[in-house]
């Protein structure tokens, strides 16, 4: 028993030692396994192979080496980096290891350590070329351009046949603005090597850039011919044709490319290139061969989508776009697509979801977050508009459209000097943008930065001889400076060339009733009128215009008419309102809006005017039924959630309802004064005085005139225990208008404060 237990310890004792030697690779054994699946092709078994063997020896330094040079045909360039890096510590007098180190590192920004590997490799090698080449780039990046380019001239020095270092010098020579001396070294390299099509390509470009687009055609042409199938050559002839008006003779090189590469990228340029040559079937064609692959499916069933809607096929649009959202629901292309089509039937709302979707699935893509400020910008939410092109420029700080949205958002409300500032970034990234300088313009204007606005109103004048915004703006700045007859003159020379521009017409309006001449005021604007009945801005200044000639009764038809084109119009109702107040008109009104109403029982305006002459009437309770009718047909109707949230709290009644109501309000209209003012009442009421004088503020910053805002703001403070501010808010409403509805309750509360 004792002999078959030791011969069966045995035997597991061999089996274990066989088992572990079998599990157990040398570091060499695994770089041999790598090299052998690198020459079958099979990258990623290679890299796991070459790790092994790093992982069993630290200091390989070949493995490393081969480790780094697999990443960089696998695509990851950060562990291609660090591992050529650790191969070029390892392998000193390897100048291959040192070279492509060195090359990484100047690519990272690392120019004194990118220098350091060239200089290891030149103790080694004192003419190596590639040494010398990454010497000089490294000088450049270290701002030593004088440097570079003495460092590469004895790169040329140690082989003046290769074409490649030409290429760099003229490379510097163009960045130091030497462009003579750039032209002569890029013929000097054709002339090395005349067969290269990267020194023709170089050359083409100089030529390009300058301005000579015959002798860049030459070279382009003459770069394909030396390589018909050359990528690089073809897209730059395709590109240098389609930038010259010349789109037709670009097709025979974008489909060389796409016939050489076979990828879906080369692909989808040519079917973008026949849309573009508005040949939408030859590029559904190509889309719809790519859609039927799984790498390209998504992208080119959206692009068709697209194609689809441009070519007014609408539903069959929807139906593709929904096919490829039902596959992939957060893709951001598709979603962003989606949303443009619901924009264009004006469903804002549902188009909101859909970018709103496309911000969750991808909250760094710049173009979802300017959809996104561009919708809210639409809904008049400035808030929100604002914090998305905010995004867009942390994400692009140069993106200039976003600046522009938010100088116009700021200029809207008030905030003069983040508008210039944004202006200001726009005008300095595109000088010639004339939307841009014409934002700065009307920035420094109101403003009130006289100087620089009469040179800024200047110089687009002298660049856009023929745009009407450009004269009305000068019109505009001409009437502050009281150059009244200049401004007529530019007022009436924007309105020859756009007959349409409301700026100028309504300046001309104002020159007219300054001038005495009401009825060449109302001629203006009939004639306005009679071409664009529906213009709902356009009507607002008619009913302005005819209330200032003394019609009241034409200005409350066209009112009415505004209310009915623009049912949201705040300014509308208000003037209306204040018209039928003035001529003690009430009971006609109401008649006349309840035959609105029989004709249409889901007037949402005709209900809101009602409403408000209860209101007027004092018939609160009326008005409080009129209100809540209305909300049932539309519950986000801001003129009706505004006023009865209002009502609510004045009476201390429901305040958790009334604060919803405001907070809806807010979100339809959120640039209202009257809007802000109610919410503060609200938080008021609630006791809630913090967010009550934050609201307060709000509406007088938009409006800060209004006594009654600062009176409401003098009992939030009072309330807040602040009856220092308290008392300067009721000073400065009487100082406004000693005879205000809250006058005398503003006068015992400051006879109640500490002197």
């Amino acid at each position: 028993m004792f002999q078959a237990k030791s011969v069966t310890g045995v035997c597991l004792i061999v089996a274990l030692c066989v088992a572990a030697a079998s599990c157990s690779k040398s570091a060499k054994s695994y770089f041999d396994s790598g090299n052998q699946y690198v020459a079958q092709k099979k990258l990623k078994e290679a890299a796991i192979e070459y790790k092994n063997a790093v992982q069993q020896d630290p200091n390989f330094g070949e493995a490393r080496y081969k480790l780094a040079e697999t990443l960089v045909e696998l695509g990851d360039m950060p562990g291609a980096f660090r591992e050529y890096v650790r191969a070029a510590d390892l392998l000193p007098a390897n100048k291959d290891a040192q070279l492509k180190a060195g090359t990484f590192l100047l690519l990272g920004g690392r120019f004194e350590d990118a220098k350091v590997r060239a200089q290891k490799v030149l103790a080694i090698d004192a003419r190596n070329v590639q040494a010398q080449v990454l010497i000089a780039n490294a000088a450049f990046g270290l701002k030593d351009l004088n440097g570079a380019i003495r460092e590469i001239r004895k790169a040329i020095e140690f082989d003046p046949k290769d074409a490649r270092t030409y290429l760099n010098l003229g490379a510097l020579q163009m960045a130091g603005g030497m462009k003579a001396e750039a032209e002569a070294t890029f013929g000097q390299a054709v002339e090395v090597d005349p067969k290269s099509v990267t020194a023709r390509l170089a050359l083409a470009n100089f030529y390009w850039a300058a301005g000579r687009a015959a002798e860049a055609e030459q070279s382009l042409t003459k770069a394909s011919e030396l390589d018909p199938k050359n990528v690089a050559a073809n897209r730059a002839l395709a590109s240098f044709y389609i930038s010259t008006n010349r789109a037709p003779e670009a097709e025979a090189y974008l489909k060389a490319v796409a016939d050489t590469t076979k990828d879906g990228g080369s692909q989808m340029a040519l079917a973008g290139y026949f849309v573009y040559m508005q040949r939408n079937a030859d590029a559904i064609a190509i889309l719809e061969t790519l859609s039927k692959q799984k790498q390209t499916y998504a992208t080119a069933r959206t692009r068709i989508a697209s194609i689809q809607y441009t070519d007014r096929k609408p539903a069959e649009a929807h139906k593709t776009i929904d096919e490829v959202l039902v596959q992939e629901p957060a893709n951001v292309g598709a979603l962003l697509v989606k949303a443009q089509f619901l924009l264009s039937e004006k469903k804002v709302d549902d188009a909101l979801v859909r970018v709103k979707a496309a911000v969750a699935a991808a909250p760094r893509d710049p173009t979802a977050q300017y959809l996104l400020g561009t919708i809210y910008a639409s809904k008049d939410d400035g808030d929100e508009a604002i914090k998305a092109f905010g995004e867009v420029l942390k994400l692009n700080p140069r993106a200039v459209s976003a600046q522009l949205q938010l100088a116009r958002l700021n200029l809207a409300r008030g905030a003069l000097g983040p508008a210039v500032q944004f202006a200001e970034q726009a005008v300095k990234g595109q000088p010639d943008n004339p939307t841009a300088r014409l934002i700065l313009c009307r920035a420094l204007i109101a403003s009130n930065d006289v100087a620089r606005a009469e040179t800024e109103t200047k110089l687009l004048a002298g660049k856009f001889p023929d745009s009407a915004e450009v004269h009305a703006l000068t019109g505009l700045f001409q009437s502050r400076k009281g150059d009244l007859v200049g401004a007529r003159k530019s007022f009436e020379r924007a309105l020859q060339i756009d007959p349409a521009s409301l700026e100028a017409l309504g300046g001309l309006v104002v020159l007219d009733f300054s001038a005495k001449k009401p009825a060449d005021a109302r001629a203006r604007v009939d004639a306005a009128l009679a071409k664009s009945p529906e213009n709902a801005s356009l009507l607002l200044l008619a009913a302005r215009t005819y209330g200032a000639a003394g019609d009241i009764t034409k200005a409350e038809l066209t009112l009415l008419k505004t209310i009915e084109v623009d049912p949201s119009n705040i300014q509308a109702y208000g003037m209306l309102g204040q018209l039928y107040v003035s001529q003690n008109k009430l009971d006609l009104a109401t008649a006349r809006f309840e035959e609105i109403v029989k004709r249409q029982p889901k007037s949402v305006a005709a209900r809101t005017m009602i409403a408000m002459i209860y209101g007027t009437q004092g018939r609160n309770a009326d008005a409080r039924k009129s209100y809540e009718k209305i909300l049932e047909i539309d519950p986000r109707a801001p003129v009706a959630a505004n006023n009865l949230a209002w009502m609510m709290a004045d009476a201390n009644e429901n305040l958790d309802v009334a604060l919803q109501l405001a907070k809806t309000a807010k979100s339809v209209i959120p640039n209202s004064p009257d809007v802000d003012d109610t919410l503060g009442w609200v938080y008021y009421k609630k006791g809630l005085y913090t967010l009550a004088i934050s609201a307060f503020r709000d509406a007088l910053t938009k409006t800060p005139a209004n006594p009654s805002f600062h009176y409401r703001l003098g009992l939030a403070y009072l309330k807040n225990s602040d009856p220092k501010r308290a008392s300067e808010s009721f000073t400065q409403a009487l100082k406004l208008d000693p005879k205000f509805p809250q006058a005398a309750d503003a006068r015992k509360a400051l006879d109640t404060l500490p002197k």
